[in-house]
């Protein structure tokens, strides 16, 4: 019997079903693409965040008390909270919802580099926002994109991984299901110029990949640790995203 078809049907099967073809090794690029952390740099950062008192949940209060929208994430693999995002609006929370972050664990990429699948932790200012998105390494659909540091982003999630919601079981970046993606997205624009026509553009940056454009706004940039204001002004949205893990 010739297994190479066989095989292949197999590997077909799963990634219509949304499985990774794991029998493709990642490459360097791919791994950060894909929001994987190298390990050194991991480790220097949960040192800086390990020191920080303020990446916790009276931190992500402090933060929705003096911010128009935030959007935290707690990033824990158990308790009451874990794995769930919960958004703040001028003060009160309006909405708590299931997520899947980083699998927090070391993963190997095709150049024999080891990379660590976490979602990192830290106060973040969105950097860009897409309608649709395709990951070209795993060809995924990742629809209302927001990436917030590197390849990793908040984003609708398949079918096939709606199961996960409420574990750790993404690359690094935070999936959830599409509806709640989609509310995300659009609060967050309105902290911009508004989600109307006319008050942004949707650019096909590359195929597969559809960005909102004219719709971020002048506002203060932020320590990564503290979430201090700096005295900088950066082109994002008027909301702040909180990654933190209790």
């Amino acid at each position: 019997m010739n297994r190479k078809p066989l095989r292949s049907l197999i590997v077909g099967a799963m990634l219509v079903l949304g499985y990774p073809d794991h029998s493709h090794a990642l490459t360097d690029a791919e791994a950060l693409d894909d929001g994987m952390t190298l390990v050194e740099s991991h480790l220097m950062l949960e040192m800086a965040s390990s020191i920080n008192p303020d990446l916790t949940r009276e931190g992500v209060l402090r933060a929705a008390r003096s911010h128009r929208l935030v959007i935290a994430i707690n990033k824990a693999s158990k308790g009451r909270d874990a794995q769930t995002l919960t958004i703040f609006e001028n003060g009160s929370e309006v909405l708590k919802v299931k997520v899947s972050t980083g699998r927090e664990k070391e993963e190997l990429a095709k150049s024999g580099r080891r990379y660590i699948s976490t979602t990192p932790k830290g106060y973040f200012r969105p950097q860009k926002i897409y309608q649709d998105y395709l990951s070209y390494t795993w060809q995924a659909p990742m629809p209302n994109a927001v990436f917030i540091i590197g390849g990793i982003a908040l984003h609708a999630t398949t079918k096939s991984h709606f199961s996960e919601l409420g574990t750790r079981a993404s690359g690094g970046c935070i999936r959830l299901m599409p509806a709640d993606s989609l509310l995300i997205r659009e609060k967050i624009m309105e902290t911009g110029r508004g989600t109307r026509p006319g008050q942004f553009e949707i650019v096909n940056e590359a195929e597969g990949r559809n960005r909102i454009r004219k719709n971020a706004v002048r506002v203060d940039g932020l320590d990564r640790y503290s979430g201090d204001l700096l005295n900088e002004k950066i082109i994002s949205w008027d909301t702040v995203v909180v990654v933190y893990e209790e």
